[in-house]
């Protein structure tokens, strides 16, 4: 590509030699070093490509090897330039062209996030904008390092980020945590309380005394970890306490209640051959239309699709054309039939279940129905399902009787 774009600048020729001995001319070319490429034989005429400054160099060759020279094709700026000469304005539009892609290449104006699944782009875009890191920015205001600082000073569950100018865009990539366990510690004394009325499947306790066990039913707010830990003399006593932030984990066997409804009638939308093109563009988030035709669809739903403007992959414009499909349609009133119906309500059904399950939730019991009426269809019963539980709350402080602190002494 490099190469192709010095040929360009330097400027070529395509050239014709027919004569007595072309064949003779080719080698006293490469003999003297003059680069030729593209070379065709044509019905004994040679057809080849060379450069402006070889070109200069043939004059000799041509005489001694009696061959003729016919230019059949100027390329490269020179012979563009040459052409161009008298238009002033076009050269003006160039330069004025080149001047604002320079100016334009000093900002920012994309910043594309990657490697976050606990939180969306906009979540970390809304915090860097607070921080004065926004679309628009000079490149020049931005420090890699302090942004990267930032992020994991903001958001513990990231342990590396990474921050870098390429073109006109900021790219930031960010690792996640996904160890729950080797997040910031938290060190106030607290006890781990049941979330929901349930019955204990497991408990393993790391910190603080267990207060239920395997197969334990406790109401909801009762204490299943204590964080605080009874410190005993030699008679058996309470002596003091010493206090934790309970860490366990819990599994519990409890009721999920499931409800849906629906009606059995639905609107199907039945789409025409009929739609309208709407064009805009938007400057710096300012819309602004540029095809516009009046929509006279008494029904119709609209697709938007944004494209933003760029030169190459790094290299962002803050222009973004935006297309608007407009499509008509004409509304159907249906009923589902049984087995639809049964099959809609299953459907939304699976789809409760399977975001149980993304959150780590085992479901071991299904005890809904489907009942079908004249007007809606009613989905409702429960599940029976074993999932980690309890929440924390601050441990009660308690203080040793001083009778018994007394007595310890003398002892």
């Amino acid at each position: 590509m490099l190469i192709n774009l010095m040929k360009f600048i330097r400027g070529y020729l395509k050239v014709r030699i027919y004569g007595f001995s072309p064949e003779r001319f080719i080698n006293l070319c490469s003999s003297r070093n003059i680069l030729i490429w593209g070379l065709e034989n044509r019905e004994n005429k040679y057809e080849m490509f060379l450069s402006v400054s070889d070109f200069r160099r043939l004059k000799p060759i041509l005489k001694k090897t009696n061959t003729k020279l016919k230019i059949m094709e100027r390329h490269g700026l020179p012979f563009f330039l040459h052409k161009y000469r008298k238009r002033k304005m076009f050269f003006c539009g160039i330069i004025l062209f080149a001047t604002i892609i320079y100016i334009l290449s000093m900002f920012i104006w994309d910043i594309n996030i990657s490697g976050n699944y606990s939180r969306t782009d906009n979540v970390i875009l809304d915090f860097l904008k607070n921080n004065e890191i926004y679309h628009g920015m000079m490149k020049s205001e931005i420090d890699s390092e302090q942004v990267e600082q930032m992020l994991r000073s903001e958001y513990d569950d990231i342990i590396w980020a990474s921050a870098q100018i390429k073109g006109t865009r900021l790219l930031i990539q960010v690792q996640e945590n996904t160890d729950v366990s080797t997040i910031k510690e938290n060190t106030t004394p607290s006890d781990i309380v049941a979330s929901k009325d349930c019955m204990i499947s497991s408990i393993i306790t790391r910190k603080g005394t267990p207060m239920a066990e395997e197969g334990s039913i406790v109401k909801k707010g009762d204490i299943l970890v204590s964080g605080r830990v009874d410190v005993y003399n030699d008679n058996g006593e309470i002596a003091d306490y010493q206090y934790y932030a309970a860490d366990a984990d819990i599994y519990a066997k409890t009721i999920i209640d499931y409800n849906d409804e629906f009606d059995v009638t639905y609107i199907q939308k039945n789409y025409t051959n009929n739609q309208k093109l709407r064009y805009y563009l938007k400057i710096l988030n300012k819309k602004i239309n540029i095809f516009s035709r009046k929509i006279r669809y008494n029904e119709y739903d609209t697709f938007t699709n944004e494209t933003p403007l760029k030169i190459g992959e790094n290299f962002y414009l803050p222009f973004v054309l935006g297309k608007i499909q407009v499509k008509e349609y004409v509304s159907e009133e249906k009923q589902y039939t049984e087995e639809e119906a049964i099959e809609r309500g299953n459907k939304k059904l699976r789809e409760f279940c399977e975001n149980l399950i993304e959150k780590g939730v085992q479901i071991v019991e299904n005890n809904v129905k489907i009942h079908i009426g004249k007007k809606s269809c009613i989905v409702d019963g429960y599940l029976t399902v074993i999932e980690k539980t309890g929440i924390r709350v601050n441990t009660e402080i308690l203080t040793i009787p001083e009778e018994r602190t007394n007595t310890d002494e003398l002892e």
